[in-house]
């Protein structure tokens, strides 16, 4: 009864009729439960609910798997299963390169980074302590690897890996030996993560803000001009 108030313009009388009961009981339950006719075109005839349109809700559907791990391609066969792989490739371009698809996409990265209290800043901060680490505060002064609560938190975000690993003595009767292992981050790896997010990677090389921009420009007029014997200036 409330799908037939709430979507249709027939009268109470005809609801009622065909729900077998009174139009004042149709009118009195509206009332109360808060129901809405439908609205209205110009014409005074009722407007419909637009249906979702499939193409809406597979694009719904890609952008979710898009973000689950940013590959169209994949994410376009998740989101339509049975598409041909080469197809797929296809689509997800297409789809990437619409305005309200990027938006949905941005949108849904902002709503992860609120979510997990994610910035630029806080992001940025865990690759410099990747790039700039001084393996040396690991250690004790006497060489011996320090435990993970001995290491403060800098030296603690660089590693990925510690490991102890037990190993036979010596002797028949030596007790084990326990050796630790670890395993640093990828430094080269997040100086190139800083690079791009700075805007310093090759396609850049060009601006004054590139390193090796001002390190050129440290170094010109230093070198010694070639001259047409092969000697140096100078000489």
């Amino acid at each position: 009864m409330k799908k037939a108030f709430t979507t249709t313009h027939d009268s109470n009388r005809a609801i009622g009729k065909k729900f077998g009961v009174s139009h004042t009981m149709v009118a009195k339950r509206a009332t109360a439960d808060g129901w809405q006719r439908p609205p209205k075109d110009e014409s005074g005839k009722a407007t419909a609910p637009r249906p979702i349109k499939a193409a809406e809700a597979r694009q719904d559907r890609f952008v979710a798997e898009y973000l689950v791990d940013l590959n169209g391609t994949q994410a376009y066969l998740r989101a339509v299963p049975g598409t041909p792989e080469r197809t797929a490739q296809t689509m997800a371009n297409r789809l990437l390169k619409r305005v309200e698809v990027q938006a949905a996409i941005a949108a849904g990265r902002q709503r992860t980074a609120e979510r997990l209290g994610l910035t630029r800043e806080k992001v940025m901060a865990e690759y410099a302590r990747l790039a700039f680490f001084d393996m040396r505060s690991a250690y004790h002064p006497n060489g011996a690897l320090k435990m993970p609560h001995e290491m403060d938190m800098e030296t603690a975000s660089a590693i990925v890996g510690y490991e102890t690993v037990e190993l036979p003595g010596a002797g028949k009767d030596a007790l084990p030996l326990l050796a630790r292992k670890v395993k640093w981050g990828d430094r080269k790896a997040a100086l190139d993560s800083i690079m791009k997010a700075q805007g310093w990677n090759k396609s850049d090389v060009g601006t004054p803000e590139n390193p090796l921009v001002l390190l050129l420009g440290d170094m010109k007029g230093r070198a010694l001009p070639v001259v047409p014997d092969g000697r140096e200036a100078g000489e």
